[in-house]
């Protein structure tokens, strides 16, 4: 629970009968097609444990669950439909009655059809777009009146009668994979949800869900990046919701009831820091300031979230990440951005300094050190969940794959491995669940790839330069992704993984330069004999290696 947003520890429960708004309930307008309408099978965990705190209002009548339109309900799925599935909603709004304080009720609202277009919710658009869909899909649409855009409003005026409008959530894309006019459209309908709601914009953030990413298999990866990652362009208030380590269904299109669970709660992580910024009673006099983490192990290129907390003099903690000052020894290798700690795509280490200013101006400081490597053996730098659902425990380094899954690292960015001469994988014993070593220029896990596999070995030692010479090589200079694949029968207990020069010991970092742009002292070639001028490939420049191309 975030403590400073603790009132009371008594449970203030809604007051619903008597139509009496109470700020303490906080109502998430949720829509969009098959993944925010719920696909996986509800499993007894999701039934178990909702909090009497988190309420759904029923959108269209349950009958054989006892749920009438427009009432409120414990929100035990599914929360859309009869006969729909688990979906983000469900865990969305689990973790924000955790995070919250007991005085606040969280209740949504959640209209979406499996199938369906964006343009299923624009009263501009429905009548030419509805009879050209499915019979199905307009069986999901007279539930709806034909007009989910317009039932949607509808509820949403009904709840506030009793509660505070805070958010709306989209999921929606794969029918309108790429689609160029997709991010107009959105903002289109995220402004009349706002103007038909008598909304603020600086006050109801839009929150977007990715579909299933290319690491996982995703069938409509390409509009995670074409239009959902231009949204906060168009809308101030939006935030993006990663899909990364969300598994699959196998289709492409939907994710598994732990896909829901992980990429629920990240939309809870953003709703909750977005609350935390925007809370105008939050000036108080600071007497501490603490990361929630001191060290970030992390790979190039990527990015993590991080959370600064504020102590008061009353011994309470404030999130204060967003109106904190960050500046980095080396502002080369990191940047922060909102909440997300962005690295370079090389490796090295810094110290993020941080700092924030109370209500008196006081300051109060703290340092994170950041780690960027290659292959970082932690929690949520290795991603055990690139094929299948794996597990990892950064401090057994026991990984667990899933069956015929995959681990490891991605590199969106790419990596540059040309300049060493072996890839060492070591683990702390044998193992026989038959482990793979791959290595991809692509984050498609079914594209071209190297495999060497380990049979009962506990160390791999590839040979890079003879893999460059083989037919359908990977490309080295632009790696996308290293890691182990097996049968997921037993545990692997990692060592170490390392790049290498001599195939026994880790490399000491490689420099990639161009040598136009270099200021020279002292220049020798790896035998230790002194040249004039920088010769191809790898040199000892000013006490560094580096590459020169």
């Amino acid at each position: 629970m975030h403590p400073r947003f603790i009132t009371s520890a008594a449970v203030a429960l809604l007051c619903i009968a008597t139509h009496a708004q109470d700020p303490n309930f906080q109502i998430y307008l949720c829509f969009g097609q098959s993944n925010m309408e719920g696909n996986a099978t509800i499993e007894a965990q999701d039934r178990q444990n909702v909090p009497e705190r988190f309420k759904m209002m029923a959108a269209v009548n349950m009958n054989s669950m006892g749920r009438t339109k427009g009432k409120w309900y414990t929100a035990t799925p599914p929360l859309c439909r009869e006969n729909t599935g688990l979906t983000p909603v469900d865990y969305f709004g689990r973790t924000m009655c955790e995070q919250l304080p007991e005085n606040i009720s969280v209740g949504v609202i959640n209209v979406a059809l499996g199938g369906c277009s964006i343009k299923m919710f624009d009263e501009d658009e429905i009548d030419a777009y509805l009879p050209t869909c499915a019979d199905w899909l307009k069986g999901y649409a007279a539930q709806y009146n034909n007009h989910p855009y317009n039932e949607l409003i509808k509820l949403a005026k009904l709840a506030q009668k009793v509660g505070v409008i805070k958010g709306i959530l989209l999921h929606q894309g794969c029918t309108d994979n790429g689609q160029s006019w997709w991010p107009a459209e959105v903002k289109k309908l995220y402004d009349r949800m706002l103007a038909d709601l008598n909304l603020s914009a600086e006050e109801v953030p839009l929150l977007v869900g990715e579909l299933v990413g290319q690491a996982e298999g995703g069938a409509c990866y390409w509009h995670n990046t074409a239009c959902i990652a231009k949204m906060p362009s168009l809308i101030k208030q939006c935030y993006v919701i990663s899909s990364a380590g969300c598994p699959q269904k196998g289709d492409g299109l939907h994710f598994t009831a732990e896909g829901y669970r992980t990429i629920g709660r990240r939309y809870a992580t953003a709703m909750l820091d977005f609350l935390e910024k925007n809370d105008l009673n939050s000036e108080f006099s600071a007497t501490g300031l603490t990361p929630s983490a001191t060290e970030i192990n992390v790979t190039p290129g990527s990015s993590t979230e991080i959370t600064i907390f504020s102590t008061d003099d009353e011994g309470k903690s404030h999130n204060v990440t967003r109106r904190c000052t960050y500046t980095a020894d080396d502002p080369t290798l990191v940047s922060v951005n909102g909440v997300q700690l962005q690295t370079a795509a090389t490796t090295g280490t810094t110290t993020l300094h941080v700092s924030f200013a109370d209500k008196d101006g006081k300051i109060v400081t703290a340092d994170i050190a950041v780690n960027i490597s290659y292959f970082p053996l932690a929690e949520g730098a290795i991603n055990p969940s690139i094929q299948g659902s794996g597990t990892f425990n950064a401090r057994s380094k026991q990984l667990q794959t899933g069956a015929d899954g995959f681990a490891g690292w991605v590199y969106n960015k790419g990596i540059d491995i040309s300049a060493y001469n072996y890839l060492v994988v070591k683990f702390r014993i044998g193992s026989t669940c038959q482990p793979v070593i791959r290595i991809y220029d692509s984050t498609n896990y079914n594209a071209n790839h190297y495999e060497y596999e380990m049979k009962t070995s506990n160390t791999a030692v590839i040979d890079l330069k003879a893999l460059a010479q083989t037919d359908d090589a990977p490309d080295l200079t632009q790696v996308k992704m290293i890691g182990i694949s097996s049968n997921g029968s037993r545990a692997i207990y990692l060592s170490d993984v390392f790049l290498s020069m001599d195939g026994e010991t880790p490399a000491s970092g490689i420099t990639m330069i161009d040598n136009r742009q270099m200021t020279i002292d002292h220049v020798y070639n790896l035998q230790g004999a002194r040249l004039f001028t920088p010769q191809k490939g790898l040199n000892i420049i000013n006490g560094r290696k580096v590459l020169v191309k």
